[in-house]
This record gives C-alpha cells, sequence and structure tokens, in this order.
C-alpha cells in the first residue's frame, strides 16, 4: 500500500542559494552559503518535518508537492516574485531528507511547486510514486 505525508513549516520560506567561495585573510579556502537565512530556514524546516512526521521514511521513489506562500507586499504584483522556485524547492527537499521523512531527495521522480500569497508558510506533501 502506498504512503504519503503531509507537513506544515511555519515561516517565511528561504531559498537555498550557490556556494560562494573565496579565501580568509590567511589564505585559507573557504565556502558558505549565499543566503545566510537559508540554513536558519532549513534548521527550523527539519524540526517542523521531524516533529510532524511518524514512523521512519517513506519508500522511494517520490511524488513531491510543495506550496510555498508568502506575505502580500503593500503593491501587490499578480505573482509572488521573491526568489527562484526551483531554490525553494531544494531547501525543502534538503529538510525531508534530514528530517527522516525519505530517505535522500535523489529519489523525488516528479516534484511541484507553487508560490502563493498567504500566511507565511511551506506546505508539503510527499507520495509514494510505487514502481
Amino acid at each position: 500500500m502506498r504512503r504519503s505525508a503531509s507537513y506544515i513549516v511555519e515561516g517565511t520560506p528561504r531559498p537555498k542559494g550557490s556556494r560562494v567561495s573565496g579565501f580568509t585573510k590567511s589564505g585559507r579556502p573557504y565556502s558558505r552559503e549565499s543566503n545566510p537565512r537559508a540554513s536558519e530556514w532549513l534548521k527550523s524546516a527539519r524540526a517542523h518535518v521531524a516533529e510532524q512526521h511518524d514512523g521512519g521514511p517513506l519508500i522511494p521513489p517520490y511524488h513531491v508537492v510543495l506550496t510555498f506562500y508568502f506575505e502580500e507586499p503593500k503593491s501587490k504584483p499578480t505573482w509572488p516574485r521573491s526568489g527562484d522556485v526551483d531554490k525553494y524547492s531544494r531547501n525543502a527537499l534538503d529538510a525531508l531528507t534530514q528530517a527522516g521523512a525519505i530517505e535522500d531527495d535523489r529519489h523525488v521522480i516528479e516534484l511541484s511547486a507553487v508560490k502563493r500569497y498567504g500566511n507565511p508558510r511551506t506546505e508539503i506533501t510527499v507520495h509514494e510514486a510505487g514502481h
């Protein structure tokens, strides 16, 4: 029997940006997340998913549905323009993996992600796709 699970992560979604590399003053190389808020959101999302998850990881492969909600701006454009939906998705999939809800995001065979206006949060639904 195929299972599914749903999670709600409260708070404004944050995109996982590209890595920024450089050198310290002493000449040692480093690499860091380009968006410092991304790791804060990932930590919070991982905790929300882990708290709401019951049982072990779902069986791969997966169909994942992500809905990212953002606060409406004062001068409202017709759609949320903040960030790339793929970068928000990368952060959400990492949270699912790190919380133990899915084995690994490489097993996601179908992904649907949308941005909407509303109470800031991320709604995540994972379905076992079966074979």
